[in-house]
């Protein structure tokens, strides 16, 4: 057969055609993605400079919230005889521990309720932590009453406490108490040197109580199994859940580990 009748090659033309459409189809898909990820970016920056319209009732009502806090912590100091209290309480045999939860309060208006959550070492809702029963946390109590829940812990809660949500303080970070190698490079001048001495420490309040409370790290507990079961804004003593609940805050514990 003469060349003239034979059929053409067309395997490179159509190679090349193919090499050119999967390049435009890459480019386009790199185009594409470049896009959205600008498109991204801009709602995030347009997000940030877009702030939410508030009435002027929401600035009134904080302030109105703060005054009314201010008073009520006046009246609280005034009224409140902590010299007297406290011996009696103590010819009761009233426990030397505290355990203390921060239940409400999402956002304070007033800053002597905040700073006072923040010397406690309770910034922020659901912290809790052990503070031993003087006249001083007794008036600290008094006084931020309305957004937490205390009591005396027994044994067995400070124990589960520790080991289910138990952290401490290492070199400014919070971090997992892994072993009692931990407790001992941090606290074994102090002769203790595993995490049953830490228990002890604290239900004793021994003399090293202070030490072992600043290398614990503030509690961070969940809401109550089966929610609240009362008025969180009516006091424990008058049916509701805030305030001292004595050893009955063993329960409401158990229900937020």
């Amino acid at each position: 057969m003469s060349d003239k009748y034979a059929v053409p090659n067309k395997l490179p033309g159509k190679t090349v055609s193919v090499l050119k459409h999967r390049k435009r189809r890459i480019l386009q898909d790199e185009a594409v993605v470049t896009q959205r990820t600008n498109d991204r970016i801009k709602k995030r920056l347009a997000a940030k400079k877009h702030h939410k319209f508030r009435r002027a009732e929401s600035f009134v009502m904080g302030y109105i919230k703060a005054e009314k806090t201010a008073k009520r912590i006046k009246q609280t100091i005034l009224r409140t005889n902590i010299t007297a209290e406290s011996a009696a309480a103590a010819k009761e045999g009233n426990p030397k521990l505290l355990f203390v939860m921060r239940h409400a309060g999402k956002k304070i208006f007033d800053k002597t309720t905040t700073e006072i959550f923040r010397t406690l070492r309770m910034p922020y809702r659901h912290n809790a932590v052990f503070l031993e029963n003087t006249k001083e946390h007794q008036l600290l109590l008094r006084v931020i009453e309305p957004y937490v829940i205390y009591g005396n812990p027994s044994l067995s809660t400070i124990r589960e406490l520790i080991f289910k949500k138990g952290f401490a303080r290492v070199n400014g970070k919070k971090t997992a108490i892994q072993s009692n190698t931990m407790v001992e490079e941090q606290l074994g001048e102090k002769g203790i040197i595993c995490l049953e001495d830490i228990i002890h420490e604290i239900c004793t309040v021994g003399p090293n109580f202070a030490a072992v409370n600043q290398f614990l790290c503030a509690f961070m507990l969940s809401s109550p199994r089966n929610g609240w079961q009362k008025k969180v804004s009516v006091s424990y003593k008058r049916g509701g859940e805030y305030g001292d609940r004595g050893s009955a805050v063993n329960e409401l514990i158990a229900r937020c580990l």
